[in-house]
């Protein structure tokens, strides 16, 4: 519906790389071998830092959901913790 395209617009936006980002963290991608790089060091020091409304966090959260009952790699998971340890804090 429109409500959640609107939700998911303004994660995008908040979470969205830019070219300064891309300059910063050193990103650099491989299409060919379909590989994203970038400088772990300068990650670790600068990690990225957003804040979500509560309604952006209800939409992580239902859409974290739906992946409940797939196979992922643990670091889906750390993150799927993080936004429901957010979602936690905001309510």
């Amino acid at each position: 519906n429109f409500t959640d395209f609107n939700l998911k617009r303004n994660i995008i936006k908040k979470v969205a790389l830019t070219e300064e980002d891309a300059a910063k963290y050193e990103i650099t991608e491989n299409a060919e071998e379909r590989q994203t790089k970038w400088n772990p060091v300068t990650d670790r020091e600068n990690p990225l830092i957003v804040d979500f409304t509560t309604e952006e966090l209800a939409y992580l959260k239902s859409a974290c959901e739906k992946l409940a009952d797939k196979p992922a790699p643990d670091n889906l998971w750390a993150t799927v913790e993080k936004i429901y340890a957010a979602a936690l804090a905001t309510a």
